[in-house]
């Protein structure tokens, strides 16, 4: 699974298609035919496996025939109608995992056949339940799929929110594949937002990544990496920091040019075209881009890239005040565009256009440019509006119901008040008790050290000079010689140590860990660990009472003192002994 989305990720780049505006009579038409075409699609699926999907206790093999379906067979139309019936299930048991595969299927599905409003209320769904299952793969792919439905929607603000929370999901594990594709797109959206300076930042990060992981198995590595200089150039250009910008863009066609990489060749020449053109070095400027078409001109579905370089030869033109042969190369991208409102400096295009019309005192054509300016503008802003609106057509019946609910309870507000005082009643009674118990554990603690500190006093935490042969009737003798031996090498605190353990310790007694282990557990009826933090304890409590040094001392630093490698395991043993927090114990003697 995991595999599959790692391909799916290096596969994901944003694209533009066009959008075709229906009237109200269409839509109605669309809608109709959809209901057919979704009782159809049902009809498609055996009510064998129907039941299959429904009901089997093997989720994997369902997976896999999804993806059989998808991938193997390329039944797309099929797959989605599988999908959403596993979706189902998946909701109706409650089980994340299902609703995170299905939903992560479908909206990937969708996104690639560009059906950007079904692909964004899948992807926010798989988002949701990703973050659910607490999976951090899945909420990255997630967030990086929501991130590019938003982009190619035109809500960069969105696509920069999500492609910025994979990013910081990413940060935290080790696939630095995963990384890259996340700064990566979170460059491209920050140069949409003209934020130059913070996409600049990131495609450094980008290079210094990449040049760390050279022997990386990042698939995309020699793409990305070209990709990354050609934006940084990009973000020189418009910070105005020309002369790196230069350097940017002929590292990179020395590198396109040792890794037989052509296209990218074309980039960096139309990109240079354009760092001419800033630089008021038209004539220049037309040979660069002129280079780059050449070198584009063999591949297919590049248009778009083709139509920008046009775009600047014909500001070229227009700065040559050669305004025919300009207007005549706009007028040709215009036709190509055609219906597609989102093509790239399709808005500069026809301002161009606008601002030599006016110099050609060409009424017309003003008219004509300045309509279709408006309507671009009108359908991006309305798309981005509409956009917004799409991930809420789920939650409508839940917003009824609150509303519902929102007016009973109007009709309610005595019923509600008595429920707001009982709760208020039940609120003070909880405080109360809350206050009352944490008095009896506070006088709990507070007597748990007077104990302590009266031990201190009378030195019972002191005295270890008292023979065996006194506390304990042993009439194992080896035992009695190894326990006595014990109690006077506790004279030189050889506990202390951090290497202190029961096979150093038998080797101190010249005895073995079997005879001390046995000593012990036979008559202090303690193991070793016991009979260690006892002792470590016992010395803490002694010598925090008495050394104000000490005392100032964070418990890390105490903890080390009496040989506890970790503070954790330290602040556990004497709570456990004590009853007390090492801080609380320090604080009430200092006080």
């Amino acid at each position: 699974m995991i595999l599959r989305i790692s391909h799916m990720l290096q596969i994901i780049w944003v694209r533009k298609l066009p959008f075709i505006i229906c009237c109200a009579l269409m839509l109605y038409s669309n809608f109709v035919l959809g209901q057919e075409e979704k009782t159809k699609l049902e009809e498609l699926v055996s009510k064998e496996t129907q039941l299959f999907i429904s009901q089997s206790d093997s989720i994997e093999k369902i997976e896999e025939l999804i993806q059989d379906i998808f991938y193997a067979k390329k039944d797309t139309l099929l797959g989605l109608q599988y999908s959403k019936y596993f979706l189902e299930r998946g909701k109706t048991q409650e089980n994340y995992e299902i609703q995170y595969f299905s939903s992560f299927q479908i909206a990937y599905v969708e996104y690639n056949r560009s059906d950007y409003k079904q692909a964004l209320k899948y992807a926010y769904q798989s988002v949701k339940v990703a973050e659910k299952l607490q999976d951090t793969i899945n909420s990255i792919s997630s967030n990086i799929l929501l991130g590019s439905t938003w982009y190619v929607l035109g809500n960069y603000e969105d696509a920069l929110e999500s492609y910025l929370t994979a990013k910081e999901l990413a940060s935290h594990i080790e696939n630095s594949s995963y990384e890259i594709i996340c700064l990566t797109n979170v460059a491209n959206t920050r140069i949409k937002l003209n934020r130059y300076e913070d996409a600049l930042k990131s495609y450094d990060l980008i290079i210094k990544t990449l040049d760390e992981k050279k022997d990386a198995s990042f698939v995309q590595f020699k793409e990305t990496y070209l990709s990354s200089l050609l934006g940084k150039g990009l973000c020189l250009i418009e910070l105005g920091i020309y002369q790196k910008a230069q350097e940017t863009f002929d590292k990179g066609i020395k590198l396109a040019e040792a890794n037989d990489l052509q296209i990218y060749k074309g980039y960096f020449y139309i990109s240079l075209g354009k760092l001419s053109y800033e630089k008021k070095e038209y004539h220049a400027s037309l040979g660069f881009l002129k280079q780059g078409k050449d070198k584009l001109q063999n591949y297919s579905g590049l248009q778009n890239n083709l139509r920008i370089a046009d775009y600047y030869v014909a500001k070229c033109y227009y700065q040559q005040k050669k305004y025919e042969e300009a207007i005549l190369l706009l007028d040709e991208n215009f036709e190509r565009i055609g219906d597609n409102l989102l093509a790239d400096k399709l808005e500069e295009m026809y301002q161009l256009a606008i601002d030599i019309s006016k110099i050609q005192t060409d009424q017309n054509k003003q008219v004509i440019y300045y309509s279709k300016l408006r309507e671009i503008t009108k359908f991006k802003r309305d798309r981005k509006s509409a956009a917004k609106d799409l991930l809420h057509n789920d939650d409508l019946k839940d917003y009824d119901i609150r509303n519902e609910k929102l007016e009973n309870e109007k009709t309610q507000s005595l019923i509600d008040k008595r429920i707001i005082s009982t709760i208020s009643i039940v609120i003070l009674i909880l405080l109360l008790t809350i206050f009352l118990l944490y008095r009896r554990k506070t006088k709990i603690k507070e007597q748990k050290f007077l104990a302590i500190i009266e031990k201190i006093s009378h030195h019972q935490l002191k005295d270890t000079s008292q023979k065996v042969s006194q506390d304990y009737k042993i009439k194992d003798e080896k035992a009695k010689v190894i326990l006595e031996k014990l109690q006077e090498l506790e004279n030189t605190h050889f506990y202390l140590s951090q290497d202190c353990n029961l096979y150093t310790t038998a080797k101190l007694l010249n005895t073995n860990t079997t005879y001390l282990s046995k000593a012990l557990n036979d008559v202090k009826k303690q193991s070793f660990n016991q009979y260690l933090n006892k002792l470590r304890i016992d010395y803490v409590l002694v010598k925090l009472k008495e050394d104000s040094v000490f005392r100032s001392y964070t418990i890390h630093a105490v903890s080390k003192e009496i040989g506890y490698k970790s503070a954790t395991t330290f602040i556990k043993e004497f709570k456990n002994k004590t009853g007390l927090n090492p801080s609380y114990y320090i604080k009430k003697i200092e006080n």
